[in-house]
């Protein structure tokens, strides 16, 4: 971010591409400009960094990219155009470089006072879905946009009941850990069609990338800065929707969950939020209202009448894989974990541009996997292990 706002994007591309060097005249001026930034551009950090830039560069064809986005009538906004979300300007360095789209794209720039996000656990309960039904159903009716991440459980029961109720567009927002042209999960295939009808999807992933366990915490900062509050419904101990919760106290944005039983795990991490940070309790509609802003409901007219809790359906809920984070992997361990395909094994340079990282990086990487029972050497070719420990 520091060489597109002080070079532009077309120069920030051909050097983290390695197709060109950083001049003394564009030192001095990123450091006449921005001389705590400067650590960024110099240095070993900077030359790791633009190595694992330059490994995803043949994914990045412009005309490739276009034809991908014709053949599944998407759009791009970049921070240059006018309805660009001048929430996400508030991320600074952090802030994206631009967002894939799918849906009408009008309500792109609706302000965060306007957004309410809904995160949970993909193995939610009866309850949760109910609950979320519920306060989602009626914030949506009286004009709020229902922002989520298209997950299972309590992501999808929240996109859902914004949907039926809505009384504004968009009525919610989708945002994905994976290129715009992939589904994903990929039962939620007609899911996400119905949101790009009435509301959008969102990513700031190029296509044809894979949803990776990083790229999942990457996109829970735009869920906490498009939102006037984050609403965590049920989570486990370990959950990332309270990675996105931890977004939104940085943010200075109010964070709310509600309570479960004691006994249930879904609900450890609500209560562990409660202990760990000044967290609201909510328990009806009217809690949340009450940490809304102070102005009326983006309808102007007070938003229709409450409407009563949908009713969950035991189809949304799977086991969630949430809990398999495997603490005790370094990041490049993750990051080249996470690229690996189940079924067919593959070389490990096609793993490089995926992961964004070196081959020399890569291949140490692999070696360690394979001896925690994570990767499966096959003739030369790597895949994730059939069994893993």
């Amino acid at each position: 971010m520091t060489l597109i706002e002080s070079l532009g994007a077309d120069n920030a591309y051909r050097i983290v591409a390695e197709r060109r060097g950083l001049t003394e005249e564009e030192l001095a001026s990123i450091e006449a400009s921005s001389p705590e930034r400067m650590g960024s551009v110099t240095g070993n950090n900077f030359l790791n960094a633009r190595r694992r830039w330059a490994s995803r560069a043949p994914l990045e064809d412009p005309e490739i990219l276009e034809r991908t986005m014709n053949r599944h009538g998407a759009w791009l906004a970049t921070p240059e155009d006018e309805d660009w979300p001048e929430d996400l300007r508030n991320l600074g360095p952090l802030q994206p470089i631009g967002l894939w789209g799918l849906g009408d794209r009008i309500g792109l720039n609706r302000p965060a006072e306007s957004n309410v996000a809904f995160v949970g656990c993909r193995d939610s309960t009866p309850y949760g879905n109910s609950v979320t039904s519920h306060l989602a159903g009626d914030l949506a009716a009286e004009g709020y946009g229902i922002l989520s991440g298209a997950a299972f459980g309590i992501d999808a029961a929240a996109h859902k009941a914004a949907m039926t109720t809505a009384t504004n567009r968009p009525s919610t927002v989708a945002f994905l850990a994976c290129g715009i042209d992939r589904s994903y999960p990929r039962a939620h295939e007609g899911l996400l069609r119905d949101i790009a009808e009435s509301g959008l999807v969102l990513t700031e992933v190029n296509p044809g990338c894979s949803p990776m366990r990083h790229r999942f915490l990457q996109r829970n900062r735009l869920i906490a800065a498009m939102s006037t509050l984050v609403l965590v419904v049920e989570a486990r101990w370990r959950s990332g929707a309270l990675n996105t919760a931890h977004h939104a106290s940085d943010m200075g944005r109010p964070v709310a969950t509600v309570p479960g039983s004691v006994f249930s795990a879904q609900s450890a991490g609500c209560h562990r939020l409660l202990k760990e940070t000044p967290a609201y309790i909510v328990t009806s509609t009217e809690d949340v209202r009450q940490l809304l802003p102070a102005s009326s409901p983006p309808t102007g007219d007070g938003g229709a009448p409450p409407v009563r809790a949908l009713p969950g359906e035991a189809s949304d809920f799977i086991a969630s894989s949430a809990s398999d984070t495997h603490c005790d992997l370094t990041q490049v361990q993750q990051l080249v974990r996470d690229a690996l395909p189940f079924g067919h094994p593959v070389r490990p340079e096609r793993l490089c541009a995926a992961a964004g990282l070196d081959i020399r990086d890569v291949i140490p990487a692999l070696a360690q996997l394979e001896s925690k029972g994570m990767a499966e050497n096959v003739e030369g070719l790597w895949r994730c292990a059939r069994v893993q420990s």
